[in-house]
């Protein structure tokens, strides 16, 4: 018994290293408070009314390629552990053979019975199992275990991706619009400037500098027309590659000015982010992987023993070929053990490390960028809500500045360079105010991404639940 409990003690041990989570150097809160009344955790995209965005974003997660290329990987991983832990139960195989064959006469001794032919057949069982004695095996498992773990994050990361970048190119879309019906109906009124500029300079009440100004000034609106049309041209292209599809015009839904501004964004501390983050989660998956890895490295050092046994049946002819006399057996182990390999195991080892090492970096600097992005996100949403106050407070006064212009050019206070600069200011308010509020947008969108969370895993599940409705085209 004692001899059994040793067996079993040697069975369950590991030579890697205990794993622990990597510290950092904590902090309580952010350098931006967060705005956390009512916050919504779970498809937050919803908050903004817009029907179009969300049929979109649902588009998007049954059809995007990158997902479904995030998919298709889970499973190679998943079928990679399968791989590695079926080498934990013991291997069977079956077999059988059935011949007639003739031997050479030129290989006859001269006893022997002239041109004999003669049958042969059988049947074998075989059994083999690699006695896990330095958990070699369940080692590797573990490690491909994690891989796999490790592929799931990533997929989830990718999902985090799309869902904010079709949220973020749809408001720049809708930003964009916005701004080309500003530069159309100010190319609009500066061609009329230019009508009015050459009429007057063909009555002599004008100098040709007022003409070529008010040119200048159409064709500079032009270039802003050109600008947007091109911008919305490629937000759509994107919107498509983003949706799985070819280039095509995107449906509209609310306007820039008509998006709600959603009040606030979940509650969470720097310690969510390590929890619910799923590329960080990832990082650290990889993390273990590399530590279970070491011991593969190890166990190298030690003996490997494997277990073989054979039963079957052999026989001339068919009909004895399950009597007593034609039975055979097998059994026995083998056992081998390293013992130069000309430094092969200790690279094999110092590799493992080197490797761990490798990725503890890579997943304190993953958490270090989440926290740097979550910052960002915060101070920027902040502040560009306070910019949207100001650049409307600008755009009307600089619309008030242009009205008061115009009567007073009308009326021959002011001259028309005064005029145009008032003009220009105007334009250009809008042109920023626009852009502001769409920044403010996109920040908010920025929060969500990069705080992670339950909404992530929300809309992953979507995306498995359109996969297992759909056929796969290759089974």
């Amino acid at each position: 018994m004692k001899k059994i409990w040793a067996f079993l003690f040697l069975s369950s041990c590991t030579l890697y290293p205990r794993y622990e989570r990597p510290c950092l150097e904590s902090f309580d809160d952010w350098r931006t408070p967060l705005p956390t009344q009512n916050a919504v955790e779970i498809a937050w995209w919803k908050q903004f009314n817009d029907p179009v965005l969300n049929d979109l974003i649902t588009k998007a997660l049954t059809s995007n390629q990158d997902i479904l290329t995030a998919i298709a990987r889970v499973d190679q991983f998943r079928a990679q552990w399968k791989i590695a832990s079926s080498l934990l139960y013991p291997q069977l195989q079956a077999g059988g053979v059935g011949n007639r064959q003739k031997v050479s006469n030129a290989m006859l001794t001269p006893t022997a019975v002239p041109n004999p032919i003669f049958n042969t057949f059988g049947a074998l069982l075989q059994a083999s199992y690699f006695v896990d004695l330095w958990a070699e095996i369940r080692s590797g498992a573990e490690a491909a275990y994690h891989q796999w773990l490790a592929s799931i994050d990533a997929r989830q990361t990718v999902v985090l991706a799309i869902v904010s970048s079709v949220a973020t190119t749809y408001v720049q879309l809708r930003q964009f619009d916005e701004q080309l019906i500003v530069s159309k109906d100010t190319l609009k009124t500066r061609q009329e400037a230019y009508y009015l500029a050459k009429v007057r300079h063909e009555l002599g009440l004008t100098s040709l500098l007022e003409v070529e100004q008010a040119i200048a000034e159409a064709e500079i609106a032009k270039v802003q027309v050109e600008r947007f049309e091109i911008a919305i041209a490629e937000a759509e292209n994107l919107l498509s590659v983003l949706l799985g599809q070819a280039s095509q015009d995107i449906p509209r839904g609310l306007g820039i000015n008509q998006l709600p501004m959603p009040p606030s964004v979940p509650d969470c501390t720097p310690a969510y982010i390590v929890c619910q983050r799923p590329d960080v989660q990832a990082a650290e998956e990889q993390l273990k992987a590399a530590n279970a890895q070491i011991g593969v490295a190890w166990a190298q050092f030690f003996p490997q023993i494997n277990l073989l046994g054979i039963v079957g049946t052999q026989s001339s002819w068919l009909s004895p070929l399950l009597s007593g006399p034609s039975n055979l057996f097998q059994y026995g182990t083998n056992i081998i053990q390293e013992i130069f390999t000309g430094g092969r195991l200790t690279g094999q080892v110092e590799l493992a490390y080197a490797v761990k090492c490798e990725l503890l970096h890579n997943y304190l600097q993953t958490v270090l960028k989440a926290f740097q992005e979550v910052n960002n996100a915060l101070t920027s949403h902040k502040y560009y809500l306070e910019m949207v106050e100001t650049q409307r407070l600008r755009m009307e006064a600089d619309k008030n500045y242009l009205h008061l212009s115009d009567l007073r050019y009308q009326e021959g206070e002011i001259d028309y360079l005064t005029f145009l600069d008032a003009e220009r200011q105007y334009f250009q308010a809008q042109l920023d105010y626009e852009e502001t509020k769409g920044n403010s947008f996109v920040s908010f969108i920025q929060i969500y991404q990069a705080l992670g969370g339950p909404w992530v895993i929300e809309a992953d599940k979507e995306v498995l639940e359109y996969k297992e409705t759909c056929a796969k085209p290759f089974q």
